[in-house]
């Protein structure tokens, strides 16, 4: 008879120490003074447990840890492919719906296709390159006669803001483009 402390026994189960504690208030566990007998407890352990076995091997795998069983479980636990089939099921559901939630998206305009966002963003890429060198060149012959600091910074700010709503109405426009492209091919 292997023995260990309440401790070790909760970390090879995978469970709380408290959970042991409560196990061992209840009786579930066979003890030796303040240390729990191994192979007697398991049992007791696993003959005891509640009835959901699907939500237990679930918790179990998300916090990285197997409860072990005894040896006579293991032998009439069935295994194979039904619990993998309906596994692959489950995944070819979940992406299934992914993929009708993308089509919706696509279909009302709240999603649109990778090519044309990738058209448009190059085009507003483009537009933005654009309005930079043209601020670049006719703002230079100007900053270059004006002295002051601030008449400098006011001259910046406000073809910088020329800019903004140049990029604002841009992207409307790039988005009415693309909407326009999704209703059509529906």
């Amino acid at each position: 008879m292997t023995t260990e402390t309440q401790a070790a026994f909760a970390r090879r189960l995978g469970v709380n120490r408290a959970t042991i504690t409560r196990a061992k208030q209840a009786g579930r566990l066979v003890m030796e003074g303040k240390r729990v007998e191994i192979e007697q407890s398991l049992a007791r352990w696993h003959a005891t447990k509640a009835g959901r076995t699907d939500l237990d091997a679930i918790h179990a795998e998300q916090r990285g840890a197997t409860v072990p069983t005894t040896q006579d479980q293991l032998v009439s636990e069935p295994t194979g492919a039904p619990a993998d089939r309906t596994q692959y099921k489950a995944m070819l559901l979940h992406y299934e719906n992914q993929q009708i939630k993308l089509e919706m998206g696509l279909r009302r305009g709240q999603r649109f296709l990778l090519a044309d966002v990738s058209r448009e963003s190059h085009g507003l890429g483009a537009t933005l390159r654009a309005g930079i060198e043209r601020l670049i060149d006719q703002t230079a012959p100007r900053l270059s006669i004006i002295r002051s600091d601030e008449e400098r910074a006011i001259l910046l700010q406000k073809e910088v803001k020329k800019i903004k709503s140049m990029m604002k109405s841009e992207f409307a426009i790039a988005l009415r483009r693309m909407r326009s492209r999704t209703e059509w091919k529906n």
